[in-house]
């Protein structure tokens, strides 16, 4: 699909192998790459970057995913990014959670990077889809 802008997205992850295999599957599609260590600077670079999508790692240093799932909803500027949770936890409880919280999907690692671009790919076009309809 060809988008009306570059899509930016952000990725949370403490983990810098994480990082950079995300960073190098998106390298191949037309995204511009945000990277973020903790929900903290997560915080800080969607309220002012703005990101058509965020890739959440749940357990991390100071706020954990969930915390920064929950504070993005809550703020008006972040609330309507969709946010795809990226994590080791593949309890049911974990999951539920994560969606609860208004996450739009939830992957678990070990992930396969086809598939978390094809999950990417499917909310970028319904985040642009929906931002169409709006205007």
């Amino acid at each position: 699909m060809t988008y009306s802008k570059q899509p930016i997205v952000l990725i949370v992850d403490d983990n810098p192998t994480n990082l950079k295999v995300l960073s190098g599957a998106i390298a191949d599609y037309d995204w511009k790459i945000l990277v973020a260590t903790d929900g903290e600077s997560a915080v800080e670079q969607a309220n002012y970057a703005k990101p058509d999508l965020i890739l959440l790692d749940v357990m991390m240093p100071g706020i954990d995913g969930f915390e920064t799932c929950n504070q993005l909803k809550q703020n008006p500027v972040t609330h309507e990014i969709p946010i795809i949770f990226m994590t080791a936890l593949c309890d049911t409880v974990d999951k539920v959670k994560g969606l609860t919280l208004g996450a739009v999907d939830y992957i678990t690692k070990p992930f396969q990077i086809e598939e978390v671009l094809a999950r990417a790919n499917v909310h970028l076009k319904m985040r642009f889809l929906k931002q169409q309809l709006a205007e």
